[in-house]
């Protein structure tokens, strides 16, 4: 009975802003993982892509890492290939669900911006120092890179 006395008293002095304060701080925990939670599930989990990364990692530093700095950028160079991966299959997966005449539009919208952008390259060739051989094929050939 002792416990119940002393704890009806602890609660009937604590102020209003502090239970608020607590309250508070519980709603944004839960909210937090609930969209967490959710955004994986709309998204296609992107922690598999560096599970699988992450299990590489393992089985190529303990076949024969010795555990120096080179694994460590052979990692984050995984990690970093991992999530270009994982943007590209995402961009895919959004070029996949246009309709035709939406990936018509597309492809025209991107001719433009090349055009314009190659414009622009050879309006001021002389302050990127570019060579007076420069085509748009170059440049296409470039934005393949980093598709």
């Amino acid at each position: 009975m002792k416990y119940l006395e002393n704890l009806m008293i602890y609660f009937g002095n604590l102020s209003a802003f502090y239970i608020f304060s607590v309250a508070t701080s519980i709603a944004v925990v839960l909210l937090t993982i609930y969209l967490g939670i959710v955004t994986r599930l709309t998204n296609g989990s992107p922690d598999q892509a560096d599970r699988k990364s992450f299990h590489k990692s393992q089985n190529q530093s303990s076949t024969g890492g010795d555990g120096t700095d080179d694994s460590d950028s052979e990692n984050e160079n995984l990690r970093i290939e991992s999530l270009r991966q994982l943007k590209s299959a995402k961009l895919k997966s959004i070029e996949r669900r246009l309709t035709d005449e939406q990936r018509q539009a597309e492809k025209e919208m991107e001719k433009a911006q090349l055009s314009a952008i190659f414009e622009l390259l050879k309006q001021q060739s002389e302050k990127f120092d570019l060579c007076a051989d420069l085509n748009e094929d170059d440049l296409k050939e470039q934005l393949t890179l980093y598709r």
